[in-house]
């Protein structure tokens, strides 16, 4: 499911709109270990015009887990 919602998140890194939709289905899809190595994927990839809304659902994320 992990390498799916890379290729997902790839195809429409260009749609803000989208890529949130799809970055919040992730995380309701992936268990912990696999949100945080996608956390980590898209920091690596820098491509991603969506810092902003990557930062915001995972700063939500963690503050909900107590991280």
């Amino acid at each position: 499911m992990l390498e799916h919602q890379k290729f997902v998140l790839k195809s429409v890194s260009g749609q803000d709109h989208l890529f949130r939709k799809e970055l919040l289905k992730s995380l309701n899809w992936l268990n912990g270990s696999e949100q945080i190595e996608l956390f980590n994927w898209l920091k690596s990839n820098s491509y991603f015009s969506n810092e902003d809304c990557v930062k915001e659902v995972f700063n939500h994320l963690f503050f909900k887990i107590g991280a």
